[in-house]
């Protein structure tokens, strides 16, 4: 696979809930030397796509089934950097590599983040709802809502996207802590001015703690009732990661009780959130679906991420370190990443 095929282009398949006004975007940025055909999740001809395809633009499941039969498939290219709804051994069974979009999203789900936060605090959703409900309610918010700050905020996962957060707060007059198993140079922390504490103390003094690190099977419900119960008596969280890394049932209860005072919520351990889902029905709770990442103007610069790892596969060229998750069979493998 390192040349282009000779008069034909290469196939991508585009898997994930495109709009149109994403796909355009992406087909504008698309090498000439790249047919890309777009696939609803729901789609019966989706398997046939994948089968006929020589990458995959993967921002939906992508299940062992789905690779079995893929003989033409070299790249898995995931849209954004979570991998866990895409079956990485039987990709690596299969002689298929693994590759995500490191950093590219890191600032939209940061500026969304740094929104959650604000949005929970002031709560956000309960004065616009009682709006809407012809309900004039400053005073009753006035003994709800607080600022920002003076706070302390804890960011667990301290890869791009933490450190992303901590440039967005660096204006908000907040003490920033984090904690991530492999620390970065003394030297970025200082230009960051954040400070690095174990995993315990940061829960114990954050008012905010705030999650950026991957939903692996090793850290599902990383943050579970012990974790809750060690955080500050009316502490915010803010997740912005993954749902499982969350023990719900735990927050839920934290959330009732009034221990914790509020959730920002942008991932949910079952997608889409069930309609009965008792975070339905807190105030204390700012949701949104999964939408951190998802702003237009960043498609293309997505796109180009992607799209570039596909031509260096294509070439034989070597993939960038900090995208491979699957190596290609060649490859080394790089040393896994501990936030994302």
């Amino acid at each position: 696979m390192n040349e282009a095929r000779s008069g034909n282009r290469w196939r991508v398949a585009c898997v994930g809930p495109w709009a149109p006004p994403a796909q355009e975007l992406m087909r504008q940025v698309a090498p000439d030397e790249f047919e890309v055909v777009f696939s609803p999740v729901d789609d019966e001809t989706r398997q046939a796509l994948i089968d006929t395809s020589d990458f995959v633009f993967a921002h939906a499941p992508i299940t062992a089934g789905m690779i079995r039969h893929a003989e033409r498939l070299r790249l898995i290219q995931k849209w954004g950097i979570g991998v866990d709804k895409i079956d990485l051994a039987a990709a690596a069974a299969a002689g298929i590599a693994v590759t995500i979009t490191a950093g590219a999203n890191a600032s939209a789900v940061a500026e969304h983040t740094v929104m959650l936060m604000l949005a929970t605090l002031r709560r956000l959703a309960k004065a616009d709802r009682s709006l809407r409900e012809g309900r004039w309610i400053p005073a009753e918010l006035r003994i709800e809502c607080f600022q920002l700050r003076g706070r302390t905020v804890g960011i667990v996962g301290f890869g791009n996207i933490g450190r992303m957060v901590a440039r967005k707060l660096r204006g908000f007059e907040v003490r920033m802590i984090y904690y991530d198993p492999i620390r970065p140079p003394a030297q970025l922390e200082r230009e960051l001015g954040v400070e690095f504490v174990p995993f315990h103390d940061l829960l114990a003094q954050s008012d905010i703690v705030t999650l950026h690190f991957p939903g692996t099977p090793a850290n599902r419900n990383f943050l579970d009732a012990v974790a809750l119960a060690r955080m500050k008596p009316d502490a915010f969280l803010i997740n912005c990661a993954r749902g499982e890394v969350v023990e719900e049932a735990a927050l839920l209860e934290a959330l009732r009780s009034g221990r914790l005072r509020g959730a920002g919520l942008d991932v949910f351990a079952h997608e889409p959130l069930a309609q009965n889902s008792a975070f339905l029905e807190l105030d204390s709770v700012v949701m949104t679906p999964h939408t951190a990442g998802s702003v237009l103007d960043n498609v293309q610069n997505v796109a180009r991420h992607g799209f570039a790892n596909m031509q260096r596969m294509a070439r034989g060229e070597p993939l960038p370190e900090a995208d491979i998750v699957v190596a290609p069979p060649t490859a080394r493998a790089p040393k896994a990443a501990a936030a994302s």
